[in-house]
């Protein structure tokens, strides 16, 4: 865990350091686990840990509990469950770890307020949303499939790819960069997922302030470039400054924006 403990330490949060310091047994629950990548790699940062991983799908699980039990990771519990469901665990976690996964509900700010639930005082929760700026060449392509009623059968999937390689459209060359473009399973949730949300910076501020919880950083490559222009020692953690930063590079958060918050109440 110690880049973790170090960067919980370098951003003062010294109350949840000090407990993972402390030798506690950190209690981690991983919200839309997937096939297992998440949960197997928490578990792997957070040595001692106990984590709750979950998923709707249970061929997911089923996968994830195979690969865990490969690797020799014994420190994973798997669970079906739906999100919005998990107050009926009556459980609170030190860590809560969802990426990816709200901003394909109808509701996302009513799974992360059941996250929030799910989190103690205190506690440190990590999160992954699409960025509106990032995602407008896919938003753009998107609208083509819809407009072209293609649907998501494997068939379509790879004949619509074959015509966006062999294009010379700006946001079709932008998206046959991204690694997700070639396989069959990230291209359907890349773009032909049922339903997405995407969010803005100042979203983002307001749903924090809604929650209750206080925004601890970024986690990305460009940070080292972010400092170039902002120069003072608090700027990592000031989201008008990235707000500002992202709109002139809009790029910036192309994956998903990836953060760290903490709950205050």
């Amino acid at each position: 865990p110690s880049h973790i403990c170090n960067g919980v330490h370098e951003r003062k949060l010294t109350r949840f350091y000090q407990k993972i310091k402390e030798g506690e047994v950190p209690n981690l629950l991983v919200a839309g686990c997937g096939t297992g990548q998440h949960s197997i790699e928490t578990a792997a940062r957070f040595k001692g840990s106990k984590v709750l991983a979950i998923d709707l799908s249970m061929s997911s699980l089923s996968y994830a509990k195979r690969k865990t039990e490969e690797f020799g990771i014994q420190n994973i519990d798997y669970m079906q469950a739906d999100i919005l469901g998990l107050g009926k665990l009556d459980r609170q976690f030190d860590i809560v770890e969802s990426a990816g996964v709200l901003h394909h509900m109808d509701d996302p700010v009513a799974g992360w307020r059941v996250l929030t639930d799910c989190l103690k005082p205190g506690g440190l929760m990590r999160i992954g949303l699409y960025s509106e700026l990032a995602r407008q060449h896919i938003v753009e392509i998107r609208q083509e499939i819809s407009e072209a009623g293609i649907g998501s059968s494997d068939e379509e999937m790879k004949s619509f790819r074959t015509k966006v390689i062999n294009s010379d459209q700006d946001h079709h060359r932008t998206i046959s960069n991204s690694n997700d473009f070639y396989s069959l399973s990230t291209l359907r949730d890349l773009l032909f997922h049922i339903q997405e949300h995407r969010f803005t910076v100042s979203q983002i501020q307001d749903c924090l302030s809604e929650l209750g919880l206080m925004f601890c950083g970024f986690e990305t490559e460009i940070i080292s470039q972010f400092k170039l222009i902002n120069t003072k020692g608090d700027d990592l953690y000031d989201l008008d400054k990235w707000q500002d930063y992202e709109r002139k590079n809009p790029s910036t958060f192309e994956g998903m924006y990836q953060f760290w918050c903490q709950k205050t109440v």
